[in-house]
C-alpha cells in the first residue's frame, strides 16, 4: 500500500495555477516558434509573408497548434506529476447514458436559443467600432467540399474540445476542486477558460458555455460528458457557418434597430436560461440519488451522505479563496492572471484600432 502511494500522486491546487501558467507559456512559444519558421520559410522561398498567412495549409496548421500543443502539455504534465491521466478525465465512475444525453440537449439550446442573443451582443460591439470577423478559415471550400468539411470538424470542433477540457475541466478543475467548494470551482474554472480565449464580443458566450461545461464534468463525474457538449457546440458552429440553414441564427439576417427587434432574442435567451436550470437541478438531483451511478454488478450504488457534506463543509468559499493558498500558488495564480488579462486587454484594444 505505501509503495503504491508514493507511485501514484494526486493533483493539489498548486497544479491548477501552475497547469494554467505552463499553458500560456506554451502556447506563448509554439506561436512565436511558428511565426519565425514562416517568416523564413517566406524569405527562402521568395513569397510574401502576409499571402503566405492566408494560404489553407498556413490556415490549418495554425488552427492545429493551439490544441495539440494543449494535448502535449497535458500528457507531459502527469507524467512529470506522476498522476495517471484518467484522473484527470473521470472521478473513476463509468460513464453514462443520462449525462451525455443531457450535454446534447445542452449543446442544442446553446446553438438554437442562445446564438440570437449572442449575436444581438456583436452587433452592439460592431456599432460601437469593435471589428468582429467570425469567419472560420476555409469555411467556403468546406460548404462545397466533404473533405473540407470534416477537416474543418476535426480542426474546429473535435481537436479543440478534448484538449481544452483536458486541460481546463480535467487538470484545472479537477485541482481547484480539492480544496474550494463547488461553486468556486466551476466559476474559477470558467473565468480562466474564458480569459484564455481572449475575445471581447465572445465572452459573455464563452462564460456561460463554459460553466455548464464545468457544471457537466463535476456534477456528471467525468470530462467525457464536458466533451461532448464542447464538440457538438462546436461542431454545430460549423455546420451553420458553412450551411445557412436556419436563417434566425445567421448574424447577416438578424436586424436590431429598436428595443421592440430586441424582444425575440431575449425571450429565446431567458427560455434557453430556464432550461439549463432544469437540465442542472435534475442532474445534480439525480447524482445526490447515485440514479446513473452503477457497481460491477450493475446495481445502483449508495453513498455516504454525511461523509459528502462533512468534506464539502471543509472546503474553502470565496472568502478563503487567496488566504488559504501558500506562496507558490499565489506566485503562479497572480503571474498567470497577469499574463493572461495583458492578453484579453490586448486583443480587445487591437479591436477597435
Amino acid at each position: 500500500m505505501e509503495k503504491k502511494a508514493k507511485e501514484y500522486n494526486r493533483y493539489t491546487v498548486l497544479d491548477a495555477f501552475k497547469c494554467f501558467f505552463w499553458l500560456l507559456v506554451v502556447t506563448a512559444l509554439v506561436s512565436i516558434v511558428f511565426q519565425i519558421v514562416l517568416v523564413v520559410y517566406a524569405k527562402v522561398n521568395g513569397l510574401v509573408y502576409a499571402e503566405l498567412i492566408k494560404t489553407e495549409t498556413v490556415a490549418v496548421i495554425s488552427c492545429v497548434l493551439s490544441p495539440v500543443s494543449m494535448l502535449i502539455l497535458f500528457f507531459v504534465y502527469n507524467g512529470i506529476r506522476r498522476v495517471k491521466n484518467r484522473e484527470a478525465v473521470t472521478d473513476g465512475e463509468k460513464v453514462s447514458l443520462l449525462p451525455i444525453s443531457i450535454a446534447i440537449v445542452l449543446a442544442i439550446i446553446c446553438i438554437f436559443l442562445f446564438t440570437p442573443f449572442m449575436n444581438l451582443i456583436t452587433i452592439l460591439f460592431q456599432s460601437s467600432g469593435y471589428k468582429v470577423d467570425n469567419t472560420l478559415p476555409m469555411q467556403d471550400l468546406m460548404a462545397g467540399d466533404i473533405k473540407y468539411f470534416l477537416l474543418g470538424l476535426l480542426v474546429y470542433a473535435l481537436l479543440p474540445a478534448i484538449a481544452e477540457e483536458l486541460i481546463f475541466r480535467g487538470i484545472i478543475q479537477t485541482s481547484l476542486s480539492t480544496r474550494y467548494k463547488n461553486f468556486v470551482t466551476m466559476m474559477v474554472t470558467t473565468l480562466l477558460f474564458v480569459l484564455m480565449h481572449g475575445s471581447l464580443n465572445q465572452t459573455f458566450y464563452q462564460f456561460i458555455v463554459g460553466f455548464m461545461l464545468s457544471f457537466l464534468a463535476l456534477v456528471g463525474g467525468s470530462v467525457v460528458y464536458s466533451i461532448i457538449l464542447h464538440f457538438l457546440n462546436n461542431a454545430l458552429v460549423v455546420v451553420f457557418s458553412c450551411f445557412d440553414i436556419v436563417s434566425y441564427l445567421s448574424i447577416n439576417e438578424a436586424v436590431y434597430y429598436n428595443i421592440f427587434s430586441m424582444i425575440f432574442p431575449f425571450t429565446i435567451f431567458l427560455l434557453g436560461l430556464a432550461l439549463v436550470a432544469i437540465l442542472f437541478w435534475v442532474l445534480k438531483y439525480l447524482r445526490n440519488k447515485n440514479f446513473f451511478r452503477l457497481d460491477e454488478h450493475g446495481k445502483f450504488v449508495t453513498i455516504d451522505k454525511e461523509a459528502v457534506e462533512k468534506i464539502n463543509a471543509s472546503k474553502t468559499g470565496f472568502k478563503g479563496f487567496f488566504s488559504s493558498m501558500n506562496y507558490n500558488e499565489k506566485l503562479y495564480s497572480v503571474v498567470g492572471l497577469i499574463i493572461i488579462v495583458i492578453i484579453w486587454v490586448s486583443n480587445t484594444i487591437s479591436g477597435f484600432m
